[in-house]
């Protein structure tokens, strides 16, 4: 009887521990992929990711950035499985990778929030997580549906984002950055440059005359564009004081939740009187 006690007890420890998980010790590549892996309760199999990854409750160790991981550190930690992004990584860095005999997962780009939620579900496919990901996928689309319904009682408005300061990037038609304006009911000013971030100058940015300003902070992109941007008096973003800063992880992570999250957070802005 203590023996099949004790056989319980094992079986019990062992479907509650990773140990049947398909991978143990991932290493992600970029930003998108480390908050896929936390949003689909795979965290503790995560053992290093980039400088630019919220590491949530869990000290990861680090290999470089986006675009230049340190190769022989991701060897050294010994990994089952590598997750990359052609959004992100260079192909030269995911060809090496594979060289080396290393198992890699690659991750689409994204154009739009249909193509992240297709992106998650085959990652999650990949790591046996079918389930959990339909339904973190149908639980976004109903809360983004009610969302989407609010939107329409709003006037449009037309807004320039600006995603690089030297020289300017903004957000075209290409990017899934680009969604999240009929989500707050505006018109993104270069949604008609057929590209993900076309350079820009400030004289178009000033010719197009947005109603709302969008900065997003990330890279040379910070507080002191708001400076900037407030010395053409004539845009009616300034004139209405409708300059936002926003945080780079909460508009540029493209995952089913953050893209949840980046709505709401533009919601907050605009519902505010003065920019920030």
């Amino acid at each position: 009887m203590k023996s099949i006690f004790k056989i319980l007890l094992l079986l019990i420890f062992l479907l509650s521990s990773n140990v049947f998980a398909k991978y143990n010790r991932i290493i992600s590549l970029a930003p998108s992929a480390t908050e896929s892996l936390y949003e689909l309760d795979i965290d503790k199999e995560l053992v290093a990711n980039t400088v630019y990854c919220s590491d949530g409750n869990f000290k990861k160790e680090k290999i470089g950035t986006v675009t230049e991981p340190n190769i022989e550190k991701i060897i050294s930690l010994n990994p089952d499985l590598i997750i990359a992004t052609k959004e992100g990584n260079y192909k030269t860095v995911i060809d090496k990778l594979i060289r080396l005999k290393l198992t890699v997962y690659v991750m689409e780009p994204y154009s739009n929030f249909e193509d992240i939620c297709i992106n998650f579900q085959q990652l999650a496919d990949y790591l046996d997580k079918t389930d959990a990901a339909k339904e973190i996928i149908n639980n976004v689309k109903n809360e983004i549906s009610k969302l989407d319904d609010d939107a329409k009682n709003i006037n449009k408005e037309k807004i320039f984002w600006e995603v690089g300061a030297n020289p300017i990037f903004t957000v075209g038609k290409q990017s899934f950055v680009n969604e999240y304006n009929k989500f707050v009911n505006g018109i993104n000013v270069f949604e008609d440059i057929d590209m993900r971030y076309p350079n820009i100058s400030v004289e178009s940015v000033i010719e197009k005359n947005p109603d709302i300003i969008m900065l997003v902070n990330m890279g040379d992109v910070s507080e002191q564009e708001i400076a900037k941007w407030n010395k053409y008096k004539n845009i009616t973003a300034v004139k209405n004081n409708k300059i936002y800063l926003l945080e780079a992880n909460d508009i540029f992570t493209p995952t089913p939740k953050r893209f949840l999250n980046g709505i709401k957070v533009l919601k907050n802005k605009l519902n505010n009187t003065a920019g920030d």
